[in-house]
Order: C-alpha cells, then structure tokens, then sequence
C-alpha cells in the first residue's frame, strides 16, 4: 500500500490489505487456518469486486442478507465436514470484518 493521505483511504484499500495479509502472513501456521483462510478469501475477493462497483445500500444489502442465512445455516448445523465449517466460518467472518468499517453495528446487529 502506498502512503496515501487517510482521507483517500478506501475500503477498497482496507479489503485489499486483509487479502495481502492472509497471502503473506508467517503469524499463524498455515496448515492450521486452510480451510478459514480460503473462505476468508474467498469473501474478500467478493467483497473487493463488489466495494468497486456497488453503492454503499447495494453492497449492505448483499452482505447482509448473506451473513444473515449464514448465521442460521451456522445455527442449524446444515454444515457438517468440518473443512466446510471452517470454510463458512472464514466467509461469514471476513464479510462482518469489513462491514464492522461500515458501522460497528454490524459486528452485532445484522438485520437490514
């Protein structure tokens, strides 16, 4: 990331450095987190595409609705391997991640 003045800083830029992370991050041992890491990447990558191309009700509204069914798949236990579990887990964390920089609302009240 360049040295950007904050008041040009997006969160597209904010996106983009949680996926530079996970890509490059020795904190972790990878083989631990597999599973996470690419459903986090997975969102991101959506998330980034989205962020670009969406307005900011648009954008809400998807991932909303989305962390919303997630949660109750989640609850419900609709997933069973573990692998996927993880995965999921990783998808619906990363999309609340990035919507907590919306408003910080969103970590906890996830109706739209």
């Amino acid at each position: 990331m360049d040295n950007k003045k904050l008041t040009n800083f997006t969160l597209v830029d904010v996106i983009e450095a949680k996926i530079h992370f996970i890509k490059t991050n020795t904190i972790f041992d990878e083989k631990d987190f597999k599973d996470n890491d690419e459903g986090e990447l997975l969102a991101y990558n959506e998330l980034l595409s989205d962020a670009k191309e969406m307005n900011k009700n648009e954008f809400l509204s998807k991932y909303l609705k989305i962390v919303n069914r997630l949660y109750k798949q989640l609850e419900n236990e609709e997933f069973k391997d573990k692998k996927q579990i993880d995965k999921m887990s990783g998808y619906n964390n990363a999309i609340v991640s990035v919507l907590k920089c919306i408003n910080p609302i969103y970590e906890y009240d996830l109706n739209d």
